[in-house]
């Protein structure tokens, strides 16, 4: 796949190195230097690309919405891909970007989302929800940032989940809106996250377009005609 090596770009302020050679894959993860983590772009025979997610903490994770669109928009913008329309496969599946290039703007499918039965006796009201990596919503009539700063840590690294969780405390604003602040396994506090928006979206049981905004801006979700969720927002270069 032939581009510059390495790229910084953000998606809601996710910030995230955007990485196409695989040789230098540890040494790029010891030095993100405050970013989110890392995306490992690669050539692949089911897809246009194929998009492996790294946190900060050098582990790795099966999905990233707002890399997604990030990628995407690389992607079109360098003519590495023949149009907008692209698909790019995670370890979550294959997601079909459509880039609206004036705007820098993405649109992605996710998946359908499954909703988990799980019980944690500290935090009954979790709603939990698999978006190709699994999350976690706590809903709050406070400011989510404050609860985060309080519970956000303790539940993603709860006994219950020995591979972490992906945690996001939501508020409540309108029958169309939500505000979210995400604590995310492997990275901790971040300014948004892509999977978390979409899994507020499916716990507020909302039809229609649904808006989540967090501290990096906002995001858009609906459901296709397949009962796929189809995330659109930002992506830039920092």
């Amino acid at each position: 796949m032939s581009c510059l090596q390495k790229v910084k770009m953000h998606g809601a302020s996710n910030q995230f190195l955007l990485l196409f050679a695989d040789d230098t894959l540890e040494k790029n993860l010891n030095n993100l230097q405050g970013l989110d983590g890392l995306l490992l772009v690669q050539e692949d025979d089911q897809a246009d690309a194929f998009m492996r997610v790294f946190n900060a903490d050098g582990s790795e994770a099966e999905q990233c919405g707002n890399g997604l669109r990030c990628v995407a928009l690389h992607l079109v913008r360098n003519k590495m891909v023949d149009s907008p329309d692209l698909t790019i496969r995670t370890l979550s599946g294959i997601s079909h970007c459509k880039v609206s290039e004036e705007c820098n703007e993405v649109s992605v499918t996710l998946c359908k989302p499954k909703i988990e039965e799980h019980f944690v006796a500290e935090f009954p009201n979790l709603f939990f929800v698999d978006i190709g990596n699994p999350n976690a919503v706590y809903w709050t009539e406070k400011d989510p940032l404050e609860v985060r700063g309080e519970l956000g840590e303790i539940i993603s690294m709860h006994k219950s989940f020995p591979s972490g969780m992906n945690v996001h405390f939501a508020r409540r604003d309108a029958t169309q809106n939500a505000t979210c602040a995400s604590y995310e396994r492997g990275v901790g506090a971040t300014h948004a996250s892509g999977t978390g928006g979409a899994s507020v979206f499916v716990a507020a049981g909302a039809g229609g377009l649904f808006y989540v905004s967090s501290q990096g801006g906002t995001l858009n979700y609906q459901l296709n005609d397949n009962g796929v969720i189809v995330m659109t927002g930002p992506a830039c270069y920092v």
